[in-house]
């Protein structure tokens, strides 16, 4: 076969094409369907977050009623989970203040919670007190003579998707898992308002203080925390300093988010914020956002979720969310991933875990290649890969 591929992008746009690949992605674990997706693509314009919203969510509705109307029961709860990541896909770039994000991740939630359940999936549903507010886990139960994946999301994904991410896969080889979220994320930002916290110890916590209540048996099992893209890095530290954490892996991460953010800009930009020019970056960043959907997105989710309310002052609050003051108090097994087109986090992110982490029983690094396929941020689209790598590390780690 002679000549180059020419065109493997979903749109023009990096940032809808990596959103739509995150989609049709999921595939894999049953939340999504290739021509659906496809059919929705072709109706949206690209960076118009308006055709984006209404595209895929009439593909959710379409979903619901075909569930609705199935006599098929496998039908019937496999439509409601692709409805499920649908609506995810759809609420995705709506304002923070728009009233359809919660109301449209109520839909999201709901139609995983009836998928599971018609599917027959055995699961709890938790509600951990945390602060003033409920912060939910999905217990999965495996053999218990395998280790227990704890598993959040980072700077966007939902509490729901992280079944599609890794949670089936888990569910598939017999691994117990739980899906948690933490402040910042899912029914914490959406319901109670809570911002991100780079504690993430204190929401840990919480998980297996409530666990060893509610799931005795899982006591003695060891544990390992997956975090995938914000949430390696939040992973991590909640290791550091969380000692029942038996191993943690981080997929798609960065070391620190404020080195992550300036490699990512512009000399002018960094210029402007190491000499302190506030109202010149903030003017600077507002710019660019206007003419750029992604980092739009990344600043209006951001002073959402981290809370601030200009460009600088979030930046300035990055600067929290770092292991540089934890890194030599790791000492689980590691396992780092990522990928070598990720075009989120900068590569020398990457390299940093290894140079930083000296104290892991053990520390085990692998890069996704865009060659094969897998070198997006977090191997969206070639999820089987990531798959492969971390079930065989973690086969490995209690022999």
């Amino acid at each position: 076969m002679q000549g180059k591929k020419t065109n493997t992008r979903l749109f023009p746009s990096q940032t809808f094409h990596y959103q739509a690949l995150r989609t049709l992605g999921h595939s894999a674990a049953f939340g999504a369907n290739p021509g659906e997706c496809l059919a929705a693509i072709g109706s949206i314009r690209n960076a118009d977050p308006k055709s984006w919203y209404e595209s895929w969510y009439e593909s959710a509705q379409k979903c619901s009623k075909t569930a609705a109307a199935s006599s098929d029961t496998i039908g019937r709860g496999k439509a409601l989970l692709r409805a499920s990541n649908y609506f995810r896909t759809s609420e995705f770039f709506l304002h923070p203040t728009d009233a359809r994000r919660l109301s449209v991740y109520r839909e999201s939630a709901n139609a995983f919670t009836r998928a599971l359940q018609i599917l027959s999936i055995p699961h709890k549903i938790w509600k951990i007190p945390y602060e003033r507010a409920s912060m939910r886990a999905y217990y999965i139960p495996g053999d218990t003579g395998k280790p227990l994946i704890l598993v959040c999301g980072g700077y966007d994904s939902t509490l729901e998707e992280l079944f599609f991410w890794i949670a089936d896969a888990a569910r598939e080889r017999g691994y117990p898992c739980v899906m948690f979220e933490g402040p910042g994320q899912s029914n914490l930002i959406r319901e109670y308002g809570m911002k991100f916290t780079h504690e993430w110890e204190k929401p840990v916590a919480a998980l297996l203080d409530f666990m060893q209540w509610e799931t005795p048996e899982l006591s003695g099992v060891r544990k390992i925390l997956l975090g995938i893209s914000m949430g390696a890095m939040l992973a991590l530290r909640a290791a550091a300093i969380e000692k029942r954490i038996d191993a943690a892996a981080g997929l798609g991460g960065f070391f620190s988010m404020k080195d992550a953010a300036l490699a990512l800009m512009p000399a002018m930009g960094r210029y402007l914020y190491r000499l302190g020019f506030t109202e010149m970056f903030n003017r600077l960043a507002l710019a660019r956002a206007s003419r750029d959907i992604g980092l739009r997105w990344a600043l209006d989710n951001g002073c959402w979720t981290i809370g601030a309310d200009t460009p600088y002052e979030l930046l300035g609050k990055t600067g929290e969310y770092s292991l540089e003051t934890v890194a030599d108090k790791i000492t689980c097994d590691v396992l780092i991933m990522s990928g070598d087109k990720d075009h989120l986090i900068p590569s020398a992110e990457a390299r940093q875990f290894k140079h930083r982490i000296k104290n892991a029983r053990s520390f085990h690094e692998h890069t996704f290649l865009d060659a094969d396929g897998a070198g997006e941020h977090c191997q969206a689209g070639a999820l089987e890969q990531f798959h492969k790598v971390f079930f065989e590390w973690a086969q490995g780690l209690f022999l």
